[in-house]
C-alpha cells in the first residue's frame, strides 16, 4: 500500500529512484519565468515525473506547473535532470492537504494498470469550481 504523501515530501533524503514509475500521458502547463508553456508527462511517480517540452528550463530551475486532469493540479517542480531533446526530469512538491491526497489517488489508480478505465474508477469525484480549466488544452472524454 502506498505511503502518505506528507511523509514522503518531509523527508528530503529520500531515495527518489526506488519509487514505482507510472507510464501516464497528460497535458501540463508549466509556469516558469513569468511565461506559459505546454508540455506533456510521460511518466510520473511518487517523487516526480518526466515531462517532454520543447524548451527547456535549465538544471535546478523550479516552476510551477498544473497537470490538465478533470481538474487541474497544481505541483510545484524542480528541475533534476534535463534530456536535450525529449524532456526534463523534476521533482514535485505539493502544497496542499488536497493536492498530496487526489495525487495520491493517482498514483494508486496507476499502480492499478493501464486500463484506463481502472485508474478513472478509483479517482476521487471533485467538483468543480469553474475558472480552473485550461482554455486550449486537449481532454479525454470518457
Amino acid at each position: 500500500m502506498l505511503r502518505s504523501l506528507r511523509d514522503e515530501y518531509s523527508y528530503p533524503s529520500v531515495d527518489r529512484g526506488k519509487s514505482a514509475r507510472y507510464e501516464f500521458s497528460t497535458a501540463i502547463e508549466i509556469e516558469w519565468c513569468s511565461k506559459k508553456y505546454w508540455g506533456r508527462v510521460r511518466n510520473i511517480s511518487r517523487h516526480g515525473m518526466f515531462i517532454e517540452l520543447p524548451d527547456l528550463p535549465v538544471l535546478n530551475a523550479a516552476f510551477s506547473a498544473s497537470l490538465a486532469l478533470n481538474k487541474p493540479l497544481h505541483v510545484e517542480c524542480v528541475v533534476r535532470r534535463v534530456v536535450p531533446g525529449q524532456g526534463i526530469g523534476v521533482t514535485v512538491t505539493l502544497a496542499s492537504k488536497e493536492s498530496r491526497m487526489r495525487y495520491e489517488a493517482l498514483l494508486q489508480a496507476l499502480s492499478l494498470g493501464p486500463e484506463p478505465g481502472a485508474a478513472r474508477q478509483e479517482l476521487p469525484a471533485f467538483q468543480s469550481t469553474g475558472g480552473e480549466g485550461f482554455s486550449s488544452a486537449s481532454t479525454r472524454e470518457s
